[in-house]
């Protein structure tokens, strides 16, 4: 029995993570029904939602979405930028103005085909953050944020891949080696279950937020 036919599914969401068309396909299979992606983040909320034609038309009652270069210049319609700056002046509590995410976007004026008129992008996500290993395996921060953040005892951790295999664990514990123990053992099970032989490294220094951003990351690919 399908699963989506026994529990009524007709449509199903994601967000948060890059939807390749790949795993878009995958999920409409198992499940049996149309899946959809929206463009949203913590700072932001919902920012950009998608149309039939796969374009994320940006909610610009609610926040203004610049597209811009490595020196937050503006780039053309049509071109790809180096990230983008988000302001959202309808969080009443804590208004963010030109907030730096490191996702590489292509705004668009042009009128899309299923009618909305609002201005849309094309998003290549936070692959910056995604990790490469040297036998092409590819792995989302997602999982390997879902099991740092289990560990017991730290109070916060970084995870920096500098190149080839070798990760580099940041810490803040009151029992740093009991912690870096902990973690590099379930990371290295997790990774040898992917088929990649990684070396966790204890790093002497601490987690450090990006010095021009401001914004913390948990999994960072330099």
């Amino acid at each position: 029995m399908n699963v989506s036919s026994a529990i009524g599914i007709t449509r199903s969401f994601s967000s948060g993570e890059y939807l390749s068309d790949g795993v878009r396909k995958h999920l409409s299979e198992v499940f049996n029904c149309h899946v959809q992606t929206n463009y949203s983040c913590t700072e932001g909320g919902t920012m950009a939602c998608e149309c039939p034609e796969k374009h994320f038309h940006i909610n610009d009652d609610w926040v203004i979405i610049e597209a811009v270069d490595e020196n937050n210049k503006p780039v053309p319609f049509g071109t790809q930028s180096a990230k983008l700056l988000l302001t959202n002046l309808a969080n009443k509590i804590c208004p963010i103005i030109r907030f730096e995410i490191t996702d590489r976007v292509i705004l668009h004026n042009a009128p899309c085909p299923c009618g909305n008129d609002r201005p849309w992008l094309e998003i290549e996500g936070r692959t910056d953050d995604i990790l490469r290993f040297s036998n092409g395996v590819k792995i989302a921060p997602l999982s390997v944020y879902a099991i740092l953040k289990e560990i017991h005892g730290m109070k916060r951790f970084q995870l920096v891949m500098n190149g080839g295999d070798a990760l580099e664990l940041r810490i803040i514990s009151e029992d740093k080696q009991s912690a870096f123990e902990e973690a590099a053992a379930a990371l290295t099970k997790f990774f040898s279950e992917k088929g990649v032989n990684a070396k966790i490294i204890l790093s002497d220094k601490e987690p450090t937020v990006n010095p021009k951003s401001g914004k913390f990351k948990h999994i960072i690919c330099k």
